[in-house]
């Protein structure tokens, strides 16, 4: 691929979308918008909509969860912070990215309610994933490595791409909006745990919204190709990649469908998602609690940890990346859901007095892929007060292609975000979901979601009512 700008451009304006492919979407679309829903009122959602203006009636974009309207670009950054907020949203191992909220924050902020269709927004949220998770294949794991937050800087294209496809650009004036979102790009892992975290998939929307914006306003970016000649890949990758890899097609097949993305069971960091996995089991069968352990050992393949910078966390967002509370809040509540994150449940003592019991080992020379990292085992060794030793291997991640939600379950997720973000009971939010099964159709999207505000705002309304 010798002009990267140019053959993503072509695609953003004019690559087909399947019905399968439109049909991932559509459960992409759902399950983005039930974590959004379920993160909404968090402490750094409110904070950050605390600084934003609201718009009168009329002239903004209307807000999902309350009776306030925000400028486009202060929806998408609000909108994308909360889909991100508990750690929630899906996530390709590809390019160890969270496609799909930052990609549908930018939809929503750029979309009329009254006149794009559903299918519109799948093919737009279909065209934009495609792009940021292609990009991160392209570019490898030196991306991660460095020290970069993928989604944070993936994003920004994938928002891009979104907003370009939706407004139907020509193929020209999507390379220059490409190229302002080059230089759009940011966020560090190092922010993991703390409030920074979901605002960078506020930000990639955000900006996403302003490069199109710009472009379509005449503004210009560089003449050549901004991925390679010195851009984007070098400069991402630390100078380990340079061009676009012959065997990354764009496209062919679109990811959402083929493998699919990895859909979460649990909120926090996809990487912790194995090592739960193998604690519940072992919890289950061999009846394990607290007490009877004396250490565990979690085997992770290299670079399995990266994320997992807080050993001995001491709020719920630093214990969403942390591999010692993971395992042992699973072993001792066998279960993992809201509750276990907030920071009540991060201070009980019987789970903070063993932290420094739980080892996590980094095993393999060969650097692996983000696609090959996704599917490696990871094991977890229990070592008992008796002297017993029981073990066991996850093979699979919870939620991935190789364990993918059902509809069932799809629906029982939506259920329980709506709830726990606005106390939509469960025979409206049930109703709301069949709305949705919808989508992927050429009628107005804004049915929907009116329904989805109506559903939500009267709990702000009650709550201002009151106060």
């Amino acid at each position: 691929m010798d002009a990267v700008a140019d053959t993503l451009a072509q695609f953003i304006h004019g690559g087909a979308v399947d019905a399968r492919t439109r049909s991932s979407a559509r459960d992409a679309v759902i399950d983005t918008l039930a974590v959004t829903l379920a993160g909404c009122r968090g402490a750094g959602v409110l904070a950050l909509e605390g600084t934003l203006s609201a718009e009168r009636a009329g002239f903004g974009v209307p807000c999902l969860w309350s009776d306030r309207q925000f400028r486009s670009d202060d929806s998408a950054l609000l909108v994308g912070m909360a889909a991100h907020a508990l750690d929630y949203d899906d996530v390709s191992m590809i390019a160890i990215t969270h496609p799909s909220a930052p990609v549908l924050a930018a939809l929503l902020a750029g979309t009329d309610w009254e006149t794009t269709t559903g299918l519109e927004i799948c093919d737009a949220l279909a065209v934009g994933t495609e792009v940021a998770i292609r990009l991160g294949e392209a570019i490898g794991f030196s991306l991660y490595e460095l020290g970069f937050h993928s989604t944070a800087v993936l994003g920004v294209f994938g928002a891009t791409a979104a907003l370009a496809r939706l407004h139907r650009l020509d193929p020209t004036t999507t390379r220059q909006a490409l190229g302002m979102a080059a230089s759009l790009a940011s966020g560090l892992r190092v922010n993991f745990g703390s409030m920074t975290k979901p605002l960078h998939v506020g930000i990639a929307a955000s900006n996403g919204h302003r490069a199109v914006s710009w472009a379509k306003a005449g503004l210009t970016s560089a003449d050549g190709d901004v991925f390679t000649n010195r851009g984007f890949f070098q400069a991402f990758s630390g100078g380990l990649a340079l061009r676009w890899p012959d065997e990354v097609a764009v496209g062919d097949p679109f990811v959402i469908s083929d493998p699919g993305f990895e859909r979460k069971r649990f909120p926090c960091c996809y990487l912790t998602h194995r090592m739960i996995a193998a604690s519940l089991q072992l919890a289950a069968a061999h009846d394990l609690h607290l007490a009877s352990v004396r250490s565990i050992r979690v085997i992770l393949p290299r670079g399995g940890a990266l994320p997992l910078i807080h050993p001995r966390p001491t709020t719920g967002q630093e214990a969403r990346f942390s591999g010692p509370y993971s395992v042992l809040a699973a072993l001792h509540d066998r279960a993992i859901g809201f509750s276990s994150f907030t920071d009540s449940a991060v201070a009980r003592p019987e789970i903070r007095d063993r932290l420094d019991d739980v080892s996590l080992l980094e095993v393999g020379d060969e650097a692996l892929t983000p696609a090959e990292l996704g599917r490696a085992d990871v094991t977890v060794v229990v070592t008992l007060v008796d002297g017993r030793v029981v073990s066991h291997v996850q093979t699979t991640s919870p939620g991935s292609p190789q364990d993918p939600l059902t509809r069932r379950e799809l629906r029982a997720k939506w259920v329980d975000c709506l709830r726990h973000g606005t106390n939509i009971p469960e025979f409206a939010a049930s109703r709301l979901f069949d709305m949705g099964d919808d989508l992927a159709k050429a009628e107005p999207v804004g049915r929907w979601l009116t329904a989805i505000r109506q559903a939500a705002a009267p709990q702000d309304r009650m709550r201002a009512a009151s106060a």
